[in-house]
């Protein structure tokens, strides 16, 4: 089977697109954090062009979304999208930002990160920080059950059918639902898979998989566990080196993931065959088209891809060559690749006498001018493919600080308790201050909830300063696009911690000098 090349870059987007959907070869939707959803209309097929539209212009970040089909009462199709403001927003596909919403629907008391459309499209199923899942009718728009008995933020649902759900939550377990079993509105979960981690992300497996599993998780670990609905592990996926966010199913069997490693990774049967490496810190959503078995991904740098096995819908040559380039030319922080000993790296002409043992493989090289570069290997191609220079990422001062034997740019005080001691909070400027401050909320078991006013707090406090760079000076983003990710918006104070009394910041710009 031949690898999936691009097919299309969609750039129109201003800040990280967190969820794509894929439901037709014509039609893409995205979601953003910069407060609009977006549908992407195909307008050529040989290469494919799409033309992008506004559905949704909000003032909050917009985190999920899910499509359903055209039908009698709604012609045109409904975009169900929501985010960090709790309210799910439904409307036309054809809408525009002018236009009412059809409903907006208010249950939830805290950011929707995960929206499905249940099969037989009459009911809608959300995943909210604030530990539920909600099922909506679709005809009435009211809420017809709350899944209870999450202990944490619900960071995915996966309807298998129009009575069973199935939830993952960041106290690292999968619940499964019968919605049959609802008493007074509220269902409790019939049976609970205990896993390793945190669950990012769920999908169905498809029927005839080698491994016999029903359903995909993905977790923070950078591991993909398959499991029978029983709670028996069958089998582990593993190729990712960071966190995972997203997964879905090709109509040919196979499993699709993309991460915070850059990377969507094409899975058949417990092998990887494929790493599509992005110029992002994070592709944070991938999603599958089920006639045509294209690929969509939605990354930090604010741009939509379309990935195809299919040679008529492979993009143009300078289209493909700029995305190569952009791949080759990116920064790899050396904190993502670990310690590296330069004087004993390989020099160039290993790429031309060895090959890699599997698809993904990375290895670093030492070139003539000293540099190190990363190169990854490719089973389809056969050959090694440049993915970027690794960087020594020095803050702003040009000067590190010394925590716990690493050097980090920052190392912010954070006091959780009156009278008690505060927590160190490190941080690098190559780093995506969500994986900061999740791998933060991880280390000292705090509230999920907290995730985002941390990571906000960490831009808040950087911004300005770049890699290698004098603090006053304006250079390049962090996220590897001009467009510098601001959580709240260029004009917008930044939230100040404590909140609800339990987590405050005590310091900011903290100074480069560690003192145990």
């Amino acid at each position: 089977m031949s690898d999936f090349r691009l097919s299309a870059q969609l750039a129109a987007h201003e800040a990280d697109v967190r969820d794509v959907s894929f439901p037709a070869p014509d039609l893409i939707l995205s979601a953003s954090r910069d407060h609009t959803v977006r549908t992407w209309s195909r307008t050529a097929s040989s290469p494919p062009t799409f033309e992008p539209h506004i559905v949704t212009q909000g003032s909050e970040f917009i985190n999920s979304l899910t499509c359903i089909p055209s039908s009698a009462a709604f012609p045109k199709g409904l975009v169900v999208s929501a985010g960090s403001d709790s309210i799910i927003d439904v409307r036309s596909v054809a809408a525009t930002p002018s236009d009412n919403a059809e409903r907006l629907l208010i249950g939830h008391a805290g950011n929707v990160c995960a929206l499905a459309l249940i099969p037989g499209s009459k009911f809608v199923v959300s995943g909210s920080w604030d530990s539920t899942a909600r099922i909506w009718s679709v005809e009435s728009w009211a809420t017809e059950a709350v899944l209870e008995g999450h202990e944490g933020a619900v960071w995915d649902v996966l309807p298998l059918s129009e009575t069973l759900v199935i939830t993952g939550c960041s106290d690292k377990n999968i619940r499964i639902f019968d919605l049959g079993k609802s008493v007074a509105g509220q269902v409790q979960p019939w049976s609970t898979i205990y896993t390793p981690d945190v669950v990012r992300a769920l999908c169905q497996v498809p029927k005839g998989h080698p491994s016999g599993a029903d359903i995909a998780s993905a977790s923070n670990d950078g591991i993909i566990r398959l499991w029978k609905l029983s709670g028996q592990q069958v089998g582990e996926l593993k190729g990712h080196t960071s966190f995972i966010y997203s997964l879905a199913s090709l109509p040919s069997g196979e499993l699709v993931s993309s991460g915070e490693d850059r990377t969507v990774r094409v899975w058949r049967g417990s092998e990887c065959v494929q790493t599509i490496t992005h110029p992002a810190i994070s592709v944070w959503c991938v999603a599958v088209c089920p006639a045509n078995g294209d690929i969509v991904s939605g990354a930090s740098d604010g741009v939509v891809r379309v990935f195809s096995r299919s040679e008529e819908r492979t993009a143009s040559p300078e289209t493909l060559a700029h995305f190569d380039e952009s791949v080759k030319s990116s920064s790899i922080p050396q904190q993502e690749v670990g310690g590296i000993n330069k004087e004993k790296l390989p020099g160039p002409e290993f790429l031309k006498t060895k090959s890699g043992t599997k698809d993904g493989q990375v290895q670093m090289i030492k070139e003539d001018d000293g540099s190190v570069t990363a190169h990854q290997w490719s089973i389809g191609q056969q050959q090694w493919i440049n993915i970027g220079t690794v960087v020594d990422a020095v803050g702003s001062s040009g000067r590190k600080v010394e925590y716990s034997g690493q050097s980090y740019d920052y190392v912010f005080d954070v006091a959780i308790e009156e009278g008690q001691p505060s927590l160190k909070l490190p941080y690098n400027l190559s780093e995506n201050p969500y994986a900061r401050a999740q791998k933060f909320i991880n280390d000292n078991e705090l509230s999920q909830n907290y995730l985002d006013q941390v990571a906000q707090f960490i831009v808040s406090n950087t911004q300005g300063a770049t890699i290698g760079e004098a603090s006053e000076a304006s250079g390049p983003d962090p996220y590897g696009t001009e467009s510098r990710y601001r959580p709240e918006g260029e004009k917008s104070s930044p939230k100040i911690l404590p909140v609800q009394d339990y987590l405050d910041i005590t310091a900011a710009k903290y100074e480069r000098t560690y003192t145990p």
